[in-house]
């Protein structure tokens, strides 16, 4: 399977999770919420990591100076986003924090709608131009690859943009670290 055709995949996977979030919510099934919450997490962590590495940082290499690097660097600080919203929603409780858990859920869920159109809809065809379909399954293969690593160290992979949203000139030495440790 080509990058595209994964990310896209992924991408229903985790609109399936957020509508389920949010019915748990209304059902005030809120361990289930939080269940899902943890399942979500994991999947957007492992996937914007993996594919910032795989797919964003090469396209920012071959379409240098063009459309495809500036939306390489604006789908990035997407993720970033994501993951502090992740961050903060780990500390709350469904239950107790019920209407600040619905609402960060719903800009999480709002953040990740853009980011999945803009993407899909902008970052996609600008790649196309400059991976060829061979390159396109290649990527896919590495993505599929270190997206299973990121799973184990989701925790280790979310901290690092907490590091970096405190000490941004740190970020360079943070990712190596982390990357050597896949």
């Amino acid at each position: 399977m080509t990058i595209y055709e994964l990310l896209k995949k992924d991408h229903r996977e985790v609109e399936k999770l957020f509508k389920q979030i949010e019915e748990c919510m209304d059902e005030e099934e809120f361990d289930q919420a939080e269940s899902l919450f943890d399942t979500l997490r994991t999947e957007l962590t492992a996937h914007s990591k993996a594919e910032a590495e795989v797919f964003y940082q090469p396209l920012k290499m071959v379409a240098k100076n063009d459309e495809g690097e500036d939306l390489a660097w604006e789908g990035e600080q997407e993720h970033h986003v994501v993951a502090l919203m992740l961050n903060e929603l780990s500390r709350l409780r469904a239950e107790a924090d019920e209407e600040e858990y619905k609402s960060k859920i719903k800009v999480l869920c709002e953040l990740v709608d853009h980011h999945v159109e803009e993407e899909e809809g902008e970052i996609f065809p600008e790649a196309k131009k400059v991976f060829s379909n061979k390159e396109a399954e290649e990527i896919g293969r590495n993505f599929q690859e270190l997206k299973e690593r990121y799973k184990g160290m989701v925790d280790a992979a979310l901290a690092e943009d907490i590091a970096i949203l405190m000490n941004p000139i740190a970020k360079k030495g943070r990712v190596q670290n982390i990357q050597r440790s896949l």
